[in-house]
């Protein structure tokens, strides 16, 4: 008999963003990743034009959150662009959709991401309804990964801890997003070169 696998439900998730805290909301909008078709043909080629890939496009990652004084960071991190500090701006974040007992089951990891647009919650004095602000998140690429299993579970406890005395425990710990090597990379994205950037990051922290 056949085993039965049922989906997950979209009810259960997180977001995970580099330098800030772990955080649940209320909706999150994941985006889609295209590739623009290039036609192009020859005289000797049949009558139909070959069809080869373009650009590869991200659309952007749109999350909603009820006001409160934990989400301030959300728009503290949106201020670091008005500020035009970007290289402070730039995380690394995953969206994690969670099982019915809590645990991660999916991942998706996004690279170079930051917050293109914020959205102040609309008031009104005769509703009822929760105070919900909404951020636009672009991207320079995402995939999703495998979850890592229980036999890591002694790996992460001992990064946990490190993590903890680093920083108070106040960063989530994020696995390594590095993208598959090969066709699945995405454009643009130069492997050493974020490997010295993450690398001159956590020089600074230790200092």
């Amino acid at each position: 008999m056949a085993t039965r696998t049922d989906p997950y439900r979209q009810l259960r998730f997180i977001l995970e963003i580099e330098g800030l805290v772990t955080a649940g909301f209320s909706r999150c909008d994941l985006p889609s990743a295209t590739s623009a078709v290039v036609e192009y043909r020859e005289g000797a080629d049949p009558p139909t034009p070959r069809k080869l890939p373009g650009l590869n496009e991200y659309g952007p990652l749109v999350l909603e959150v009820g006001v409160t004084d934990r989400s301030l960071e959300l728009s503290e991190w949106r201020t670091l662009v008005e500020q035009g500090k970007m290289d402070e701006a730039r995380r690394d974040a995953a969206v994690v959709l969670l099982d019915a007992t809590g645990n991660p089951a999916a991942r998706w990891v996004f690279r170079e991401a930051w917050p293109s647009k914020y959205d102040a919650p609309r008031l009104d004095a005769m509703a009822s309804e929760v105070a919900v602000e909404r951020v636009v998140v672009v991207h320079e690429g995402f995939a999703r990964i495998a979850v890592e299993t229980g036999s890591d579970e002694g790996d992460e406890s001992e990064s946990d801890g490190d993590d903890s005395e680093s920083d108070g425990g106040s960063s989530p710990s994020l696995p390594d997003l590095d993208f598959p090597v090969g066709e699945g990379l995405p454009q643009g994205i130069d492997e050493s070169r974020l490997k010295v950037t993450r690398a001159e990051d956590e020089a600074s922290d230790e200092t």
